[in-house]
This record gives structure tokens, sequence and C-alpha cells, in this order.
């Protein structure tokens, strides 16, 4: 087991027992007492660990006793949410007949902010709970916890001030940075070339945007080679030759501005004699650069405090004109925190080829060996090069202890060796694991419990860490998330179409975080036939379909806080999870079973529920509704799931609710209950006939957390009575909405109501994702409000069947990257006005700077089944250009289509692919067609 995970899990523990105690203490009869002796052990161990997390390095019993510890915290918090549990659902009882504005008072509301058991309290609730039980546990906690105090003084650990914040992080003595120097040997760096070049052509550019003096940041992980590459630059020769004075300043943590102040004025060739105040020798810097084109060099920033920086930054500013600052971090909040962002230069992974590169340099030339025995070295140590993943440092590190080994038994050894399973080249990662908080600290460490190459949603990401306790809601977690991301500790990160954030963890930062947890986290493999695990696993991913080949012992069933089936086909015929009775977590997506069982209740501390992707799930018993800690409760995807529980009021701790996909006819009433619903991603309008059996969108506006939320799909739209209800969803205050989707499936076969509809569904102009779908209107599918989303950048328009003419979308979306039409039956050509042309003003001189689609990248027609003509005769004297920045084309089942526009010719088309259009297939034929000299240019073309 790692120990550096330990210690940020058992202080955040201990602060939640804190937080719990002091909101709870006076409900619970006649442990007032034991429960103030439990408090200040709480403050007592609390003062201790800072001193046993810089002492833990190399001592077997600090480590039994930090773990032993963690036992201890874990059953503490198990007791104290057991006790939450117990208060909630006497609260939940004793309000279920009441009125169901007071039941949601948003003035009643009590929060655990740690476990985020957030639920609502009357002040009039006599209703005490006298457990003896509870007592009892008190009681022996607070044993517990004086045999763990009792060892401290053995143990060497002093306690410490209390009551620096989760932000505030002081790294470990041990991890103290050495100084760094200006002096680099070029000839031992490698792939860093054309990065390079960049950056020497950013130093010595004349804009200034208005500044004498810029500043460029250096962006990336520890071990990339940040500072390599400051010093490849720095002594460069155009680079001395350019700058007045050039000044190398080792920054460090923590952000020193006595000493930052001194070292330049020094660097500079100033004095800093009788300037003793921070104040003095800002203005003996502000003497020294006047009038000098100075280059400053800031190696290893890591303050994000905008204070730190500020005066600092002034007195530079009095530079000359063409000064630089070069920043190098592994935050890019640092660069943000300087206002920079827009000048950063991120630094990638170097290649294997690289890494072999380093570590040979280092290890076989200039070394008298022949070349067969050269040759065998190198095949190992390509395989060596492999395991630095792209790390410069590491394959430093490892073409250093190269050099001593002549043999390739020595190498192999190397190759071989079992430390690779602890990744104990860990420094760089440390030093960026210990700047995060507290919480952050646990998120990282959580990642551990997803597969290598794993891709990672975000939200699913965020529900997972806020069941386990590290925050309260999800505008923390996308903090948090940032975070990590800013520090490289997340790579590939994207959106989808529906506006999901996904990512991956770079192999080497996944061992990393393995590291960290190892002996707390578990991946069982589907040929791991045995199924057996660690006994101190409290997070267990597993590719098993069948759950009773796992063997939990009974410390198993009790440590268990995660259970996750990781995206993989499986069928369950009995539901056996319900002897974990501590469990947070779990995640059953694409398990498949009918039936869900009725005493799901004893997962009574259960926070996280998905069950997506299951297509035999019917219906959801009305007991799922008394697990009254439930924060995420995923169901999309569940396409034959008919109706969800009457009872759903009774969550009132959910947070997220997914149904995307779900056969659903409308929502159960007790929706309007759950005031803290954060997200909510398919709201379904019901049929007129059904409106009193469901939650009624007048309500809507009430779940006042729900404008947060980035991504939204309206399904049946067309069942919307009037323009006054389709404005009570109150699109256009949901400022936070990226993703947005109208689906308009209903009954209603009146076009003019869908026109009437669409045009009142207006959402705020930031939106960056739109779906229309199902839309019967005669129109153009181009509602008023569409011109005002400036900055839309992926446009779907899907069976819009009676619409026989393309809106203008060239003229109307000036930032769209992405337009997918689909299944437009009633569309027999496309000409001009798509691209927002009008006939007759194609030649007008008044047209000739302007620019059709000048963002698009990716454009599709699928399912277009009368699509027989598309007009795109354009001005050659250039005039008009139309989708300068198309790189794909697609066309899939558009039969009848004849041809293609002319402007394809002068379009730089990256890939042309058609599917099942067989008369336009014949028209592409290489050489022959009459088609052909309007996309001979294009590198990639698919003819199917």
């Amino acid at each position: 087991m790692a120990d550096f995970v330990i210690s940020p899990i058992v202080e955040h523990l201990v602060s939640f027992a804190l937080e719990k105690i002091e909101e709870e203490v006076k409900l619970v009869k006649n442990v007032k007492q034991d429960v103030g002796k439990l408090k200040r052990r709480l403050r007592s161990i609390q003062a201790l660990l800072k001193d046993a997390e810089n002492k833990q390095i190399g001592s077997d019993s600090l480590r039994d006793w930090l773990s032993n510890l963690e036992e201890i915290s874990f059953g503490m918090d198990n007791v104290l949410d057991g006790w939450n549990t117990d208060i909630l659902k006497a609260q939940i009882v004793k309000q279920e007949g009441e009125d169901d504005e007071s039941v949601a008072d948003p003035n009643n509301k009590v929060c655990l902010p740690v476990l985020s058991s957030c639920f609502r309290f009357k002040p009039v609730l006599k209703q005490v709970l006298d457990h003896r039980e509870i007592a009892k546990k008190v009681q022996d906690l607070n044993k517990e916890l004086d045999a763990i105090l009792k060892e401290t003084s053995e143990l060497g650990i002093v306690a410490t001030a209390v009551g620096q914040s989760q932000q505030q992080k002081a790294s470990p003595s041990f991890l103290k940075p050495e100084p760094t120097a200006s002096l680099v040997n070029e000839k031992e760096t490698y792939g860093r070339d054309e990065i390079k070049e960049t950056l020497i052509g950013k130093l010595m550019c004349e804009s200034s945007h208005g500044k004498n003096v810029e500043l460029i940041p250096i962006v990336g992980t520890g071990g990339l080679g940040k500072t390599t590459l400051a010093q490849l630059a720095y002594n460069d020769e155009r680079i001395e030759t350019s700058f007045n004075k050039r000044i190398w300043v080792c920054v460090s943590e923590p952000f020193e501005q006595v000493k930052i102040a001194k070292d330049i004025i020094e660097g500079l060739g100033g004095d800093t004699q009788n300037a003793a105040t921070l104040d003095a020798l800002l203005r003996r810097i502000c003497d020294v650069v006047k009038g000098q084109k100075f280059l400053l060099v800031l190696d290893d920033v890591w303050t994000k405090d905008r204070k730190d920086w500020g005066q600092l930054e002034h007195a530079l500013q009095h530079g000359g004109a063409g000064s630089r600052i070069l920043v190098t971090t592994r935050n890019q909040e640092v660069a943000i925190m300087m206002k920079a962002e827009t000048r950063m230069i991120p630094l990638d992974f170097l290649s294997d080829e690289c890494c072999w590169s380093i570590i040979k340099q280092l290890a076989v030339e200039g070394r008298e060996r022949d070349e067969a025995k050269v040759a065998e070295l190198e095949k190992i140590g390509r395989e060596i090069a492999r395991k630095c993943k792209g790390l410069p440092l590491i394959a430093t590190t490892l073409g250093s202890l190269l050099c001593f080994k002549e043999t390739k038994s020595e190498w192999e050894g190397i190759l071989h060796n079992k430390l690779w399973q602890s990744q104990k080249d860990l420094a760089p990662f440390l030093l960026s694991y210990y700047d995060l908080s507290l919480s952050e600290r646990c998120c990282l460490s959580y990642c551990s419990i997803f597969p290598k190459d794993y891709t990672i949603e975000r939200d699913q990401l965020i529900g997972m860490w806020m069941s386990q306790g590290y925050f309260s809601s999800g505008r923390e977690g996308k903090e948090h998330f940032k975070s990590l991301c800013m520090r490289s500790l997340f790579q590939d990160i994207h959106k989808n179409i529906l506006g999901e954030v996904r990512c991956k963890m770079h192999d080497i930062v996944h061992d990393f975080v393995q590291y960290l947890t190892k002996g707390k986290f578990s991946f069982i493999k589907v040929d791991d036939t045995e199924g057996e695990m660690e006994e101190n696993v409290r997070h267990l991913t597993t590719h098993f379909s069948n759950l009773s080949v796992l063997k939990f012992n009974e410390k198993n069933r009790e440590n268990m806080r995660s259970l996750i089936f990781p995206a993989r086909e499986s069928n369950f015929d009995e539901f056996s999870l319900l002897d974990l009775p501590h469990l947070r977590t779990l995640a059953l997506c694409y398990v498949q079973f009918e039936k869900l069982p009725e005493n799901i209740t004893g997962m009574r501390h259960l926070r996280y529920l998905d069950f997506s992707w299951n297509r035999r799930l019917r219906e959801l018993p009305e007991s799922l509704c008394d697990l009254c800690n439930l924060q995420t409760l995923k169901l999309d995807c569940c396409y034959a799931l008919e109706r969800l529980p009457k009872g759903i009021g009774k969550l009132v701790n959910l947070r997220n609710l997914y149904i995307l996909g779900c056969k659903l006819e409308g929502l159960p009433k007790g929706i309007r209950k759950l005031r803290s619903l954060e997200k909510l991603d398919n709201f379904v309008i019901p049929s007129k006939e059904k409106r009193e059996e469901y939650f009624d969108v007048g309500d809507f506006n009430e779940l006042k957390c729900l404008q947060y939320q980035e991504s939204l799909g309206i399904r049946q739209a067309g069942n919307l009575e009037n323009t006054d209800e389709a404005k009570k969803l109150n699109l256009e205050n949901m400022e936070d909405l990226v993703s947005l989707g109208f689906k308009f499936e209903s009954d209603n076969s009146d076009p003019q109501h869908e026109i009437t509809v669409l045009e009142a569904l207006k959402p705020h102009p930031y939106l960056e994702t739109l779906t229309i779908s199902g839309y019967k209107g005669h129109s153009t599918c181009s509602p008023k409000w569409l011109k005002s989303l400036v900055l839309l950048k992926c446009l779907n328009l899907v069976d819009c069947v009676y619409c026989e003419i393309l809106p203008p979308l060239g003229q109307l979306l000036p930032s769209l990257e992405s337009l997918f039409i689909y299944g437009w039956k009633s569309v027999k050509k496309v000409g001009h006005e798509l691209l927002g042309i009008e006939e007759g003003k194609r030649k007008d001189p008044s047209q000739s700077s302007f620019v059709s689609f000048p963002k698009l990248k990716k454009l599709r027609f699928d399912s277009m089944d009368e699509w027989k003509e598309w007009e795109g005769g354009i001005p050659e004297d250039g005039s008009l250009q139309v989708m300068p920045s198309l790189r794909s084309l697609i066309l899939v089942d558009c039969e009848k289509l004849e041809g293609l526009p002319d402007f394809l010719r002068m379009i730089r088309l990256h890939t042309f692919s058609i599917r099942n259009c067989e008369i336009l297939k014949q028209g592409c034929q290489k050489g022959t067609g009459k088609e052909w000299l309007k996309i001979s240019h294009i590198p990639n073309i698919q003819i199917e």
C-alpha cells in the first residue's frame, strides 16, 4: 500500500466527522459527553497528520499507524453516515403527508457538505432519536482513538497548527525541489526542435500587444522537459543577440517575492544592499529594467495567487520594448492567473524513438562495444524506452543507470525488474500531486478504479467522486475536474455532439494513481478465474459477467464502497449485491436484468446507482425510493423502461437523473420535490390525455438548480400546448446550457402548432450544440432565434419530413463547424438558399465579401430519399467563398442524387465519402465520371 494517499483520506474523513458532530449531536440524547470526547480526539489527530505525512517515508511502524487510523476513520464514517440516514428517514416519514412546499422550504435545509447528505429539516421536529446503539458506537470509537493517540509519542509524531485551508498546500519536507540553472547540453536533448523554434519565434516577435513586456508560459506535467526547453531558448545565439540582458530565476514553492526580487536585481547587475523591504526592492527593479530589453526566465512557478504576482509584474513592465518573461509551470491555472493563456506553449510527451535516443546517448554512444553487442542492447533498450511513457526525465534517469550496465543480462534485468509494477520513479507526479487540495488528491486517487485507456465521462466521474464524499455539488466537481485537466493529469479531452465531456488518463499517470492506491483499489479481469481480492480493497472494478465468481470475505463486504462493471455486456439471473452494506457507488452499465429486488433498501449508504444500457429493465420497485442518500441515478438508454417510481420525491438528495432513451410517457409528480436536482438530461412532455398523471411543465422552473446544467433534451416537445407553456421551460435563462435537443414526437398533426412551439423554445444565445428531431412544420425549420446563436458549433436537423427547403444556415451561423441533415424526405433540390445567398444576388458587388459557412469542417447528408439536385455555381473570380474550412463531406442513402456542386473544386477537402448513392456513384468514377473533376483533388475518397 502506498503511503501517500492515506493521509489526505484520513484528514478528509476527520474533517467530515467534526462537521457532522457539530451539526447533529443535539439530535441524539445521552451521548453529548462522549461526543465531546470524540471531537477532542479528532482535533488531536488532525494536528498530528501533517507531521505524520512528512515522516512516513521509510517507516513501517508509521505506515501501520496511518493504516490503522484509516480503518478507524472509515468505520467512523459508516457510523456517522448511518446516524445521518436514520435522522433523514425519520424526517421523510414525518413529512410525507405534509404540504409539498413546507417539505421543500429552502429555509429549512441542513446540508452536510462533505458527504453531501443534504436534507430538509424543520425546526419544529420533536422526534429525537434515542439509540443506545449509536451511543455504544461513539464510545467504541473513543476507545479506538485513545489507543491510536497513545502510539504517537513512540512514533515521534508531534502536533502542528491546525487551520490551514484545504486549498493551501504545503509539500512534505522530503519533496523540496532543487534549484535549476540556465545551462543545458543541447546535444543531449531530443524531440524539441520544432517547439524550440516556435518558442524562439514568440520571444523574438516584435509585437507585444501594446505592452513593453510580454509573458510566455510553457505548461506541462512534471518531467516533460519544460526547464530544458526554456534553457535551449535562453542559450540560443539568436536570443543572446536579441536581448540586452538575460536573467534566470528558479522560483518553485512558495512564491517568495523578496527572494525573487533580489535575484532579478542581482541578475541585472544591480545592488540589493540598502533595500530590505519588498517595496524598496520593487522600486529598484523599476530602475534597473528601465529602458532595458531583457529576457527573464521564471522557472517552476506554482502560485495561482494574483497578489503574489501582480506587484512584481507591475515593476517589470518598466522594461524596454520587446522584453519577454518566460515562465515554466505545471499548472495552466498559473498561465491564466498571469493573463497569458493565449500565448501559452503546451509541452507534449516525447515519442518512444526520442526516449530511446536519450537513453542511447547516455548509455551506448562513446563506449567501446562491438556492433553485434550494440545491436542486442538496442533491442532491449528500445523496450525500456517504451516504459518512459514519453517523459524525458525518466529516460535520462534510465540512461544514466544503464550506463553502468555492460551485459545483455544486466539490461534485461532492468527491463524485467519487478519495480516496474510499483513505478518507483514518481517524483514528477508526486510534486503535482502535493500541489492539489486534499479533496483533489482524493479525486485523482479514485481514478485508479478505471482500467487503462478507459474513456472517462466527466459527469459520470464527478458523480462517483461526490458519492465518496469528496465534495457536495456538481459545480464543485467541475472545478475539481478542471483543476486536474490543467495539470495535464487527463488527456484527449473533447466534447461529443451532446456536449458531454470525455477524456482519458495517460498510462503513466494511471500507473501513478494505481501506485497511490495499491491494496485499496482492485481491478479483476475476466480471465482471473478465482475472483479473489485483498481484504483491504474498498473499490472494485471487474469484468466478470457472473458475480457469484467473486469471492467477498467478511472484511471485503464491510469495506466495499465502490463496485463497477465498466461498459461490458453481462447478464444476471440473480441480483446478489445486497450484502455489501456500506457500498456508496454501484455502476452496472450494460449489465442486463429484468427486475430489481424489492429489498434493495439494504444498501442504505448508496449514493451512485448506474443501470444504463440495460435493455431488459422494464420497471423499478418503489422501494428504490427508500435510498434517501442517493445522489445519482443513471437510467439512460434503458430502452424498455416505461415508468419511474411514483415515490421518487423521497430521494431528497438526488442531484443527477439520467433518463435519455427511456420509454417514458412522462415524469412522476414527485420530481417537483427534488429541489437539489442539478442534472435532468431529458424532460418528457406528457400527452394531453395523461397530463394529470405526470409532472407539470409549469413546475419545471421551480427546480432552480437545473439552470446550471450544461445539456438538456426536451422529448415529445410537440405535446406542449401553446407558446406560454413552452416559455415556462425558461430555456433563455439557462445560460450554462451548452447542448440542447428538441424531439417533436407527438400525436399532434397540426404543422402550424409545431412552428409556433419551436419559435417559443428560444434558448440563450451562447449554445454550442443544437438538435431538432421529428419536426413536422412545413417551414424550413428556421426559427427567428436561430440567427442569434452566434457561437453554435454543431447543428443536427433530423427527420424534418415535411420541410422542402433547407434553411439559410451559411448566413445565419458564422461559428458552425459540424452540420448533419438526416431524413428530410421532402427535399428535392439543395441550392443557394442553404448557403444563405439569395437568388439574383450571386454576382451582386455587395455580396463580394460574403463567406458562406466560414468555419464549417464536417458536412453530412443522410437518408434524403427525394433529393436529386445539388446546385452550387459561384463566381470564379473568388469574390464569394463557400465552406473554405470544410474537410469532410459524407453522403449516405441519397439514392436519387445526380450531381455535386461546382464549388467543391475550390474546397481543400480531406475526405469525401458516399454510401448507397447509386446514381452519384457512377458519376464519381475515377477519370470517367462526369463529377470526377470536382473531387479529383481530394486525397481521401471513399465510394461504397
